[in-house]
């Protein structure tokens, strides 16, 4: 049976980003290759180790049941799987002599719009969740109305995207590019969740990796900002 609201939400994902590459052209690829000939192979190498994650920290017994593993709305580790797409990228990268870091600082932003359009589409999945408000909407099952959280991730990284392109057009170096746009949605993710229904009182595990990332990210912007300027001023 074809899950419809993760299909929708896909298609959002790498819909949108193919459109805005028209307009936000890739400098590491041959003009002739589509942001969809890049992002599908990194994104479901991403996809696969992301559910074998979550399988193994959450149910063990289920890897190796094909139907358990098939079953994406059941969690998919967000950063394993974002780690998984780098070192996709990396390696195509090395293999056509560009600098691994100017390629994902390249493909940063575009990344960060689908990101923004996958939760922006949560009303086609489960709905979008939040805390109770007056203004919002009303997920399926629940009588609450609830503020959609998951839009407003959307515009936060979207805006963040922007931001990195800027940053990208005024010759910031590649590193710093990577680094903020990792900083954006992890902050983002991070703070969502502070929102977000989770079983228990402390934090969920995708809280507090959000919250390393985004601290080891901007500790990394951070320096490499100190030392660009430190040689500048040299």
């Amino acid at each position: 049976m074809i899950d419809f609201g993760l299909l929708v939400s896909m298609i959002v994902g790498f819909g949108i980003p193919a459109l805005v590459a028209r307009w936000w052209p890739l400098s590491s690829y041959d003009e002739r290759v589509g942001f969809l000939d890049i992002a599908i192979g990194p994104a479901f190498a991403a996809l696969a180790v992301g559910r074998l994650t979550a399988l193994a920290l959450d149910d063990p017994s289920s890897i190796g049941s094909i139907s358990d593993m098939l079953i994406i709305r059941s969690g998919v580790e967000f950063w394993p799987g974002v780690a998984t797409a780098t070192a996709v990228l990396v390696a195509g990268a090395q293999r056509d002599g560009i600098p691994p870091v100017a390629r994902l600082a390249d493909l940063a932003p575009l990344a960060m719009i689908g990101y923004a359009g996958y939760e922006s589409a949560c009303v086609f999945r489960d709905g979008c969740f939040g805390p109770h408000s007056a203004i919002g909407l009303s997920p399926p099952g629940v009588d609450a109305t609830m503020l959609p959280i998951g839009w407003f991730m959307a515009i936060a990284v979207a805006a963040g995207a922007v931001g990195v392109r800027r940053l990208a057009r005024a010759g910031a170096a590649p590193a710093i590019l990577a680094g903020a746009a990792a900083v954006t949605v992890a902050g983002v993710r991070a703070v969502a969740s502070i929102w977000l229904p989770h079983v228990g009182e402390g934090l969920t595990r995708q809280h507090v990796t959000s919250i390393g990332v985004s601290v080891a990210a901007a500790a990394l912007v951070a320096g490499l900002f100190l030392v660009s300027r430190h040689s500048t001023i040299r």
